[in-house]
């Protein structure tokens, strides 16, 4: 090897690398040269020399007469360097897990080497990058513009077992981070079976409202899934139809909902579905199923039923005789006559009661005079029903019945007849 001690030549690795000469902390310019330069060495100075090439860490040497030199040195730019420029500019830059800075970085990437960026504001979807400086892989770029654009909401869920949907694609449970890219809406939804599920929709658009950092659904009100046989039987809830065979019945939070299950011919069930701590939470489902009514095997749908009926009694039939004859019809099926006034015309039969497995049916029969000239008798049949067994007494649990027992359904026909 030759060695000089005024002059020397430098080579860079890269034939478009700059050199340029520093004093102190100083680059002078203009540059000495590009790709190579010779290099006079002076008495009593450092020569100190800078090599500069864009997208890779600059080389500084130097190179001091009191040392002796080859006269050809070749000096290698190796690690890659990368300008990081990062928005939102309060986001956070960590290269492998540290912390470095906001807005702006320059990242060094050693030769054989790689890095990895991670770009993080919270509401917002991290942006990880790794960059290589190996032979086998992509060459890093000399500038990098990292943008947060796609927007992140965490997202938990009580109870903690619930299933988190993000437009109808299973997340989770729990937790979820829902991610919103740029432009678009989501739809959120929390579901758990025995629970009225919650729906919330989220955008990253311009001019719209922010998501939120964090957002909490609590699923509180119940959902019971009614099934009722047979599947044409009617539901009700607060007095008003809401389906027919099945329904999703909702219980809101610190409240009970009653439930009438009805269909004709059939007894009804009525049940009550509460919210609260103070009662059993109510079941996810529920099958109600009806039992025929014996009530209507033994009675005939008929416009008779709680009707008053004129009957016109033929001139050749007496009033007495009228009168005797009605007594007559009416204490053929009914024994305890409550009223009976020849002189007004009125007569009333006690109720007669008919207790039936879920329901009873109580029947009497009022007469009372409709004219005199021509004569004339109004009679009606008052058929009532309630649930279950209950006292003739208790008129508040009967309704009237448009039906009547099978046994009392020739009386007025009858009646009409013979009078």
């Amino acid at each position: 090897m030759s060695y000089s001690q005024s002059k020397i030549t430098i080579t860079a690795n890269y034939t478009d690398a700059t050199f340029y000469k520093v004093v102190g902390n100083d680059i002078i310019k203009p540059a000495l040269g590009v790709g190579s330069i010779v290099l006079k060495l002076e008495k009593n100075e450092l020569n100190k020399i800078i090599v500069v090439k864009e997208g890779f860490q600059s080389v500084i040497q130097e190179f001091p007469r009191t040392r002796k030199w080859p006269k050809n040195v070749q000096v290698n730019l190796e690690n890659r360097l990368i300008e990081l420029n990062v928005e939102p500019y309060d986001a956070g830059i960590y290269v492998d897990g540290h912390f470095v800075g906001n807005k702006k970085y320059s990242l060094v990437v050693k030769k054989d080497f790689n890095a990895t960026v991670e770009i993080k504001k919270k509401g917002y979807k991290t942006i990880i990058k790794t960059y290589y400086n190996t032979n086998n892989k992509e060459v890093p770029p000399f500038n990098a513009n990292l943008l947060l654009t796609d927007r992140m909401v965490q997202v938990k869920v009580s109870p903690a077992d619930s299933e988190i949907f993000v437009n109808q694609n299973s997340q989770g449970m729990g937790y979820s981070e829902v991610i919103i890219p740029k432009g678009e809406c989501v739809v959120v939804q929390v579901k758990k079976d025995g629970f009225v599920s919650e729906e919330k929709v989220f955008c990253n658009k311009e001019n719209d409202t922010e998501p939120p950092v964090n957002y909490q659904f609590g699923l509180i009100d119940r959902l019971v899934k009614l099934e009722v046989t047979p599947n044409d039987s009617e539901i009700f809830v607060d007095g008003k139809v809401v389906g027919v065979g099945v329904y999703d019945l909702k219980v809101p939070e610190n409240t009970c909902v009653e439930v009438i299950v009805s269909k004709e011919s059939f007894l009804s069930i009525k049940k009550n579905y509460c919210n609260s701590n103070d009662y059993q939470a109510p079941p996810f489902r529920d099958h109600l199923e009806l039992v025929e009514d014996e009530a209507y095997k033994q009675s005939i749908a008929t416009d008779l039923a709680n009707v008053n009926f004129t009957i016109v009694v033929n001139p050749d039939v007496s009033e007495d005789d009228a009168w005797k004859l009605l007594s007559s019809i009416v204490t053929t099926e009914f024994d305890v006559l409550e009223v009976i006034d020849k002189e007004t015309g009125y007569m009333r039969t006690a109720w007669q009661v008919e207790g039936f497995s879920g329901s009873t049916i109580r029947t009497r029969i009022i007469v009372k005079l409709g004219d005199s000239n021509p004569l004339k008798y109004v009679m009606k049949i008052s058929s009532e029903r309630a649930d279950g067994p209950v006292s003739v007494k208790d008129d508040q649990k009967f309704d009237e019945w448009g039906r009547i027992l099978k046994k009392y359904k020739n009386i007025i026909e009858e009646a009409q007849s013979r009078l």
